[in-house]
């Protein structure tokens, strides 16, 4: 018994992450180029990259981008967008 109940809070536990609710972050990197990832600045995929505008992330993608597009023009906060 003692065995199936680890192995269910073994197998919750793996699962859990995949429940989480996805974030977007506009970023920007060492070069002034601003971008949208999926991903928490400071990790391996957005290295060099800082969160501007909301650091707890976007819930969804086009709420990230109508920031983006506020500052895109702002060249004191992003020289260029980056797209991809």
């Amino acid at each position: 018994m003692r065995k199936w109940i680890v192995a269910g809070i073994l197998v919750a536990g793996a699962t859990t992450p995949a429940f989480a609710a996805e974030k977007y972050f506009v970023t920007v990197d060492t070069v002034g180029n601003c971008s949208i990832v999926q991903d928490m600045p400071g990790t391996d995929l957005s290295a060099g990259k800082t969160a501007i505008g909301s650091t707890d992330g976007y819930g969804s993608m086009d709420d990230a981008k109508k920031f983006l597009d506020q500052v895109r023009d702002d060249t004191s906060k992003c020289k260029a967008v980056v797209v991809g």
